[in-house]
Formats: structure tokens, C-alpha cells, sequence
């Protein structure tokens, strides 16, 4: 049983390592600058790459500077992906704009005829504070009203949220307001959005 838990680990950190090397690849292919920040540092706190844009300045005192946005990026191959807070984290906002520092990149992995196939889906920073507060918030208040809930258990977005789709459970009337209005699959540029 030991060793199959390893080798679960082992592939579960493979395919996080191929998600964020992917995502330095798609920044890349943007005419972005982009390295992995944990090359230096392993599984750097919530920080997975640097992108570099030179053609947007810093700010107007710092015109010297290219703009740069610490991604964070989550890869699996579930439709729910674990976003590195607790459940109880995800219902403080003011944590959250704590604790983000940038946008995420959610990497979808999905094992087709021995073949990984993967869809990136990008969201601002402020996109995700947004998202994953509404959902558990959601979650929390009205889908499980009155019901005990594991707070410390892991807040997880939803492939089809990140679609843009608003669907939560088929099982509650009140509807999940999703605060993403439509896909955010291949948009890019939220990497420099807030």
C-alpha cells in the first residue's frame, strides 16, 4: 500500500512539473520572458513562474522595468482542482488578497490513449480571489446551509466554472452566481490583468 501511495505522489508531482513547464512554453509562444521559480527554490511559496512582459512598463516611475506577474499554476487531471487554500481560507477574502500574488493558470490534464492532453485556463488575480470566494461562500452558506462542513478540508475551482458555466448541484434552486461571465480557456492576457 506504501508504495503504490508513493508512486501516486511521484505521478501527481510529474504531471504538476510537465503542467508548469507547459504553462513557461505558452508564456514563451506569448513573446513573453518566463521561468519556474522552482528551480531554485522547490514548490516556491505561491509563486510557480516569473513572466517577463518588455513591452509594458512596471509603472510610470519604474519605466525602465518590464512588467511582472508571479503565476501560480495548478495542474490535475480531476474536473475539480485543488487551489491551495482550506475551505475555511477561501471564505476570507481579506486573507486571500493577502495571500495571492498573482494570476492562475489552471492546467487541465486528461490521459487519452496513453496521451495527455491539456487545456490551460487563465484567470487575473482578481478573478481568482473572486472565484474561489463566490464558490465557497456558495458551497458553505447555501448549498450545505446548516450542515457541518470540513472547514480545514481543501477549496477546490471547477473546470466548468472556468468554462464560465454556472452550474454547481443539480440539488439546490438557488442558482451559483458565478462571477466569470464566460471561458477564460486560452486567454493569456489575464496574465497581466489584476
Amino acid at each position: 500500500m506504501e508504495k503504490k501511495q508513493k508512486i501516486d505522489q511521484t505521478r501527481k508531482a510529474r504531471i504538476g512539473a510537465i503542467g508548469e513547464n507547459l504553462v513557461v512554453a505558452k508564456l514563451m509562444q506569448q513573446g513573453w520572458d518566463a521561468f519556474n521559480a522552482n528551480c531554485t527554490i522547490k514548490n516556491y511559496k505561491s509563486i510557480d513562474i516569473v513572466c517577463l512582459n518588455t513591452d509594458l512598463k512596471e509603472s510610470d516611475e519604474l519605466w525602465w522595468k518590464p512588467r511582472t506577474s508571479l503565476v501560480q499554476v495548478k495542474t490535475s487531471v480531476q474536473n475539480n482542482i485543488p487551489a491551495g487554500f482550506s475551505i475555511q481560507e477561501a471564505l476570507n477574502k481579506d486573507y486571500l488578497q493577502q495571500m495571492v500574488k498573482g494570476p492562475y493558470v489552471f492546467v487541465s490534464a486528461k490521459l487519452i490513449d496513453n496521451n495527455y492532453t491539456f487545456r490551460f485556463f487563465v484567470i487575473s488575480r482578481k478573478q481568482f480571489i473572486d472565484l474561489l470566494y463566490e464558490a465557497h461562500n456558495y458551497y458553505v452558506n447555501v448549498l450545505h446551509k446548516g450542515n457541518n462542513i470540513e472547514l480545514s478540508a481543501p477549496a477546490c475551482i471547477s473546470i466548468s466554472w472556468l468554462e464560465g458555466k454556472t452550474d454547481f448541484s443539480s440539488r439546490n434552486k438557488v442558482p451559483f452566481g458565478n462571477p466569470l461571465n464566460k471561458s477564460c480557456e486560452g486567454i493569456w492576457d489575464n496574465i497581466w490583468e489584476d
